[in-house]
């Protein structure tokens, strides 16, 4: 992992060759995150964020929290260039994605530069973005990226939306764990195209992440809900969608 950003967004980085194998031969990769100094330090600002961003309107299945900022990045010799973007068109998944809020155009406030723009921000973006398979040198991409809260409450679960096994319509997606806390559920499961199951985890070390190809896989995450005893519980991730320049999903 590159220990210096310069004034142009430079991240040295090199390529986890394993990450990329993984996409290549299955569609997913599980790889730990190389973590340094300032992505220990992003990982628990972000999860303090996570106690202020605004609840998602959009969806009544339980209560949840949402915030959006998006970034540019270009491939470059060496690493990856990677800067915020002052972009602020709603969130859209197709329908054929999306069965219960799809085609709605969504709006989510962004975080502060403070949190999003940080060095251990970008570098995790970089990491990421060194190793996937279309990542030759003068490829750019844009970067959606999310934090989201699931909470539960007792008889008040959390679900994803559309529940149960999707695609969420991007080419790429991270998902990390910021926190997890009095909660019992949140299990990720993944599937090929033909639905068989591939993995199915839970995540529970702060930074702990995976990564998938939306077009070679299903995916789901069980609800969140409270063990039991607990009047309160919380499942926090910090997510990048990563969007080659000139890619779109499939109608």
């Amino acid at each position: 992992m590159g220990q210096v950003i310069n004034e142009a967004g430079f991240i040295p980085v090199e390529a986890n060759v394993r990450s990329r194998h993984d996409i290549l031969e299955r569609g997913y990769s599980r790889q730990p995150l190389r973590v340094d100094l300032d992505i220990a330090r992003s990982l628990d600002a972000l999860s303090h964020a996570a106690w202020s961003i605004p609840r998602d309107k959009y969806y009544e299945g339980g209560d949840r929290y949402r915030s959006l900022n998006r970034l540019h990045a270009e491939i470059v010799e060496g690493g990856v260039r990677v800067w915020p973007i002052e972009n602020n068109a709603p969130y859209v998944q197709l329908a054929k994605y999306n069965t219960t809020l799809g085609g709605q155009p969504r709006e989510y406030a962004p975080l502060t530069p403070e949190f999003a723009s940080a060095p251990g921000v970008l570098k995790m973006i970089a990491y990421h973005l060194r190793y996937l398979p279309l990542s030759t040198v003068g490829r750019k991409y844009l970067v959606n990226m999310h934090v989201i809260r699931f909470t539960a409450t007792p008889g008040r679960p959390c679900d994803t939306s559309p529940p149960g096994l999707h695609k969420d319509g991007e080419k790429y997606i991270v998902t990390h764990l910021l926190g997890r806390c009095g909660a019992q559920g949140g299990e990720v499961v993944i599937t090929n195209n033909d639905r068989q199951e591939l993995d199915r985890f839970t995540m529970r070390e702060a930074g702990e992440c995976y990564i998938f190809d939306d077009d070679r896989v299903w995916h789901m995450l069980t609800p969140v809900s409270v063990l039991e005893g607990n009047q309160f519980s919380h499942r926090d991730t910090l997510n990048f969608d990563l969007l080659p320049e000139g890619w779109e999903p499939g109608k």
